[in-house]
């Protein structure tokens, strides 16, 4: 079993049986739940308490960690935290389209069911995986300005996907997508405790509040969403 988890962890998950392909309507009928997931996760709580997404609800989405966008650069690729996730859910797709047209559709029901909108975890596994994708979130916080969305990506910022997801950041603003740089010497980022800066920055950290015992979960948080707080770390799982 280790062999083989160790054979995993070069190219997807080590839990294979909990990845769902979601290329078409049918598939998406045949797995029969949804794709964007209302957390039940003690970590991250289940509606915003503070600041000014207060009351909207947490939904989360992961992607199949390694396999859906994730660079082989990630400082975590052989420790990702997926490994400690046995049971959830994890999407892929070599469908964008489709798979984007099932996401459209559960945000536009959701946004209607919640009146103060939705607070989107984005990617708790996996990362932005192409260029139409990250499109595709610029298109839904045009359409739907009562959808804020948070999240990390482990792509460098001077990528192709990093300056796709800068610019977008530029014209929404960071706090309804703020998506932060993993391990990066940027402002606005998000980077382990054992992570060593390559450059002198001139802003102070803070760690994870919730690692800290500070707070109880995200929710009650809101630090990672806040443009104030220039770098965020975290406690290696």
């Amino acid at each position: 079993m280790i062999r083989g988890n160790a054979e995993l962890r070069k190219y997807t998950t080590i839990y294979p049986k909990t990845v769902y392909t979601i290329n078409s309507l049918e598939d998406y009928n045949t797995y029969g739940h949804k794709l964007l997931k209302q957390s039940n996760n003690k970590k991250l709580g289940k509606v915003v308490g503070r600041g000014k997404f207060v009351k909207k609800p947490l939904y989360s989405l992961s992607l199949c960690e390694r396999e859906m966008g994730c660079p082989k650069s990630c400082h975590h690729w052989d420790s990702c935290y997926g490994n400690n996730m046995p049971f959830a859910h994890r999407f892929k797709t070599n469908n964008t389209l489709h798979f984007t047209a099932i996401l459209r559709d559960e945000i536009y029901y959701l946004t209607k069911k919640h009146k103060f909108g939705i607070h989107i975890r984005l990617h708790v596994l996996g990362d932005f995986f192409d260029r139409d994708y990250v499109n595709f979130w610029y298109l839904i916080l045009k359409l739907y300005p009562k959808v804020s969305i948070y999240g990390y990506t482990a792509h460098k910022p001077t990528s192709e996907l990093g300056k796709r997801l800068n610019h977008v950041i530029s014209k929404i603003g960071f706090e309804r997508f703020a998506i932060r740089f993993s391990n990066a010497d940027v402002e606005l980022s998000a980077n382990s405790t054992e992570y060593k800066p390559k450059k002198n920055v001139s802003f102070k950290p803070i760690v994870c509040l919730e690692q800290e015992n500070k707070v109880a979960n995200c929710v009650s948080c809101g630090v990672c969403w806040n443009s104030k707080a220039k770098q965020i770390l975290f406690k290696t799982h």
